[in-house]
């Protein structure tokens, strides 16, 4: 039976399907981390989930149609080239 976790010295293309997904769950797990540890250092006081909370549905009294015609009514066709 192998080993399901491979060695620092096995050439990657030995690997098995089993090992590699497990490598590269362990590399993203570190860098998920690393990446976590810098953004509480850099910001502090603004955790990821505070900013994430942040996000929400957008809201509007207009029915879909009504935004849509918005949009349309109000695009403009450039008649002059930008330079």
């Amino acid at each position: 039976m192998q080993n399901s976790q491979p060695t620092s010295n096995q050439p990657i293309n030995a690997l098995t399907v089993k090992e590699l997904e497990a490598l590269i769950v362990k590399i993203v797990q570190k860098v998920l981390k690393q990446e976590t540890e810098k953004l509480e250092t850099v910001q502090p006081n603004n955790p990821p989930q505070a900013f994430l909370e942040t996000f929400g549905t957008w809201e509007d009294t207009r029915t879909t149609e009504e935004i849509i015609d918005d949009i349309y009514s109000n695009r403009t066709i450039a008649t002059e080239e930008y330079s």
